[in-house]
Formats: C-alpha cells, structure tokens, sequence
C-alpha cells in the first residue's frame, strides 16, 4: 500500500440474501486529507460506513488500514486503531453536560470507563483534555449546559469534540450537517477543515457546497494538485498531436478485448470509432482513461506517456469522458450535477457559457435528473466536462435513443466545439450524425483497427464500410 494512502478497500461488496448493497468497491484514502464519499439516497454511502467500522461484515473483498489487513477486525478493535466515526442521527448523552460527554469518552484512557462505584471526581484528571477538546470545537462556552439543551449544530459539534477524545487517525463523519440551517452548516464546514489539518477525514455528505469548500480543496472530489506524468515521450511524433495510442492490448478480467489498436488524434481534429457492436470502441475509450481491468502498450497524450498512471491523474490531464450511460445523479438537480465536477484548469467553460450553449439546461435548471428527458439528461452529461478544463473529449453514444431534434442539436454542438479548438473521439453507432463531423474514421473489428478513411476518402470508400458495418 502507499505511503500516502491511510484506507484502502479492495473490492468491497455487501450482500444481504442475495441483495447486492454495495459491489466492489474500491478506495484509496490519502493521509492528511479530506476525502467525499457522494451519491444519491440509497446508493450504499453509510453502508460502505458500516463495512469500514465492521458494524457490518463484508461479504468480499479487503480493507487495509495502515498496510494492516482489518477486514475481519471487531469494532472496538478497529477503534483503537484510530478509525472512529460519528452517525447520521445525534448521539450524546442528553441528559449529561457537554464536559461530561467528552468526559466520558476520554474514560477509555483510564481503564475505569465500567467502574460505576467509583467516585464521579476520579474523573477530575480527565477535564483539562475535555476542555481543550471544547476549545477545538468551539464549544468551552458551553461546557456545563445540559446536551439537551443545545442548538443541532452545537450537538453535531459536540459529536465531533467526543471522536476526537477518541485520538482518531481517520474520522468518518456521516452527514455532519444533515438538518442543519445555514449558519450551523458553515460553521461545521469550518470546524471540519480544522480537524483535518492534523486528521485524514471520509465524510459522506448530501450537501455539495460543504464538499466544494472542503473535500474541494484537499481530495475527492477535486484535487487540485497538478499531475506529474510517468515519463516525457519524444518518438518523432508531430507537435499537433494531442493522443497517440500505440500497440494497445485491453484485458476484462482474462478476456483479451483490444488487440494492439493504433491511432492518432491531433489537437483541434475530430475522429470517430466505427463498428459493430462489441467490436472494441467503447474499451478504447475507457482503456485511454485506464478504466480497464489491465491494459498494455503505449498511450501518449500532449507528448506524456500516460499507460502506467491512474484514471483520476489521466483526467487532471485535460480528458473528459462522457460515458454512454451519462451517469446524472437521479436526486441532485441539474445544475448540482453541472457543479458537481472539479475545474482542473482554467480552461474551463463558466456556467453563463455553458447555460448559452445549452439554452434548455437553464430553464431546467432547479430540476432533479430523474426528472430530465434523455436529450437533457446526454446536454447535461457533456456540459459537465466542459466545465473541468478538459481539452479531450471522449464521447460515448451521445446520439443514443434520442429523438431527430435533439440530435440536430448534439450536432450544432460538436460542430461549435470542433470551432473553439477541442479535440473530439466519438463512438457512434449514427454514422449519418458521425460522417459530416470528423476529419477521420477509424474502423474496429474483433479488437483491432482494420480501416482508416478520411473526409476527403469518405465517398470512395462508402461500400468499403458498409462492408465493415453492416449486419
């Protein structure tokens, strides 16, 4: 495991008779950081919360805290290694003072927290740490009221002073401000952000602006370091390319899917993948990005070799994926999912140029995505990646099931991104929509590339491809 990396879960899934909770997941939490756990209602989030603590077991996979192997760890003993969370719901002692809550968790350092016949001011010694933990969070104002008797946010407040009288290396903070006014909210926001300064900290929060200005700034999602690749390329390669994929071989498990793919892409060009469903163009897109299961070869991207980097570092490099399934989060409006994405540089379009490109996402704006139609649904799966800097664009199906006028739109759309200078890989089953858009085709058949036409070749060779991509 990674110096860097505190949590690491390995395929970790939760099956309750037969209902599959939470699949495979895979994280990697970096020491010193605040990380987002995010997704709608239902989606596994305080699950995963569960598994981590073991107040659930997991039915597969691993979790590693600290390069140590805690899987199959009791609770407790996952607490005293430092991974302590809080709940969604409050959990103080209401009828206990607020020094006396942290009191009681600070007890644990004495070996006396069930000795019930001794005197209360045994517990004397524990008040100078107790009050110090009031000061972190801003609560020693208030260390002789009466839990009950706080405001909600105080209480989340209080939660976080009695994890900490715990001496955690990672919180898990489960919607810290779930229920809370706006004042409460920014002050739990800045409460956070002082903790982590010595803690790692996973939260799972319903609230995009706490993770903008929290996890925004340190971790998931956004990051905004600048990401360093594996290794400078220089293989007489012309200084207009923007991807040059060589000798690509793609794995699913022990299915061998690409078979050495060869092709190039220069800035500002846009290129299509053509075939037969199951042909390969979707597992070159995600193999560009690393979403494989194992991959090999060469992926150059602006002059950096990129095959051996992680997905998260190859998007920080300027590529946006847009996958065909869209991926909009059902109960966030429209403009939650728009925000929802890191700006990895500054080249990304503003909200006021992306509503003017696409003038019915304004208008559905305060609309949850379940609520969009599928034309809306695939503006909003695009706009996203306009927005975090991305200068590649990988777009999957974007004409899929959608009516004659939306994609007209799609097409006005690519046409006005091809103008301001993007580059454009597109997989399309639509070769109409496709033909007059791109500079090249590639054509895939059983993993390979069989045939490259250009704009200008493309009459000639009409009955070549229909060869390819008839049925």
């Amino acid at each position: 495991m990674p110096d860097d990396a505190i949590l690491v879960t390995e395929k970790l899934t939760k099956e309750f008779h037969g209902f599959v909770a939470v699949s495979g997941v895979d994280l990697k939490v970096r020491r010193g950081t605040i990380h987002a756990l995010i997704g709608p209602n239902g989606a596994g989030k305080t699950t995963v919360f569960n598994l981590l603590t073991r107040f659930l077991p997991a039915t597969k996979g691993r979790i590693l805290f600290n390069g140590k192997d805690i899987t199959s760890e009791r609770p407790a003993q996952i607490a005293r290694r430092g991974v302590v969370r809080s709940f969604q719901v409050s959990a103080v002692f209401p009828r206990m003072t607020v020094l006396e809550n942290v009191r009681v968790a600070l007890q644990r350092k004495l070996g006396t927290s069930f000795h019930f016949w001794r005197s209360e001011k045994s517990l004397a010694q524990l008040d100078p740490r107790a009050l110090e933990l009031l000061d972190e969070v801003d609560l020693r104002a208030h260390a002789n009221t009466i839990a009950v008797e706080l405001p909600y946010g105080r209480k989340r407040s209080l939660e976080v002073a009695t994890t900490l009288a715990l001496e955690p290396e990672l919180l898990l903070l489960d919607e810290p401000t779930q229920g809370m006014g706006h004042e409460d909210v920014g002050r739990v926001t800045a409460l956070i952000e002082k903790v982590a300064e010595k803690r790692t900290v996973l939260m799972v929060e319903h609230n995009l602006s706490v993770v903008r200005d929290g996890a925004g700034r340190r971790a998931v999602p956004g990051s905004l370091e600048e990401p360093r690749c594996a290794r400078s390329v220089h293989r007489g390669g012309r200084m207009t390319e923007m991807l040059r994929v060589s000798d690509l071989h793609s794995f699913y498990g022990e299915s061998h899917i690409l078979h050495g793919v060869d092709l190039v892409v220069d800035r500002g060009e846009m290129v299509t993948l053509l075939g037969r469903n199951g042909a390969g163009r979707t597992t070159t897109l995600k193999s560009i990005l690393g979403l494989v299961d194992r991959r090999s070869g060469s992926i150059v991207l602006n002059g950096c070799e990129v095959i051996d980097l992680a997905p998260r570092r190859i998007a920080r490099l300027g590529v946006g994926w847009c996958p065909e399934e869209r991926g909009i989060f059902a109960s966030l409006s429209a403009e939650e999912n728009l925000l929802l994405l890191p700006e990895f540089s500054s080249e990304g379009m503003s909200v006021e140029e992306i509503y003017r490109m696409f003038p019915n996402l304004y208008e559905r704006r305060k609309s949850p995505g379940m609520r969009l139609s599928g034309g809306e649904q695939q503006m909003l799966a695009m706009a996203r990646i306009l927005r975090t800097g991305a200068r590649l664009l990988l777009l999957d199906e974007i004409t899929e099931g959608l009516a004659p006028v939306i994609v007209q739109t799609l097409g006005r759309v690519v046409r006005k991104l091809k103008e301001l200078g993007y580059t454009i890989v597109l997989v399309e089953q639509n070769f109409r929509f496709a033909a007059p858009l791109a500079d090249r085709h590639y054509v895939i058949e059983h993993g390979r590339i069989v045939q490259t036409v250009s704009k200008d070749e493309l009459q000639a060779k009409q009955d070549l491809l229909h060869q390819y991509l008839g049925v």
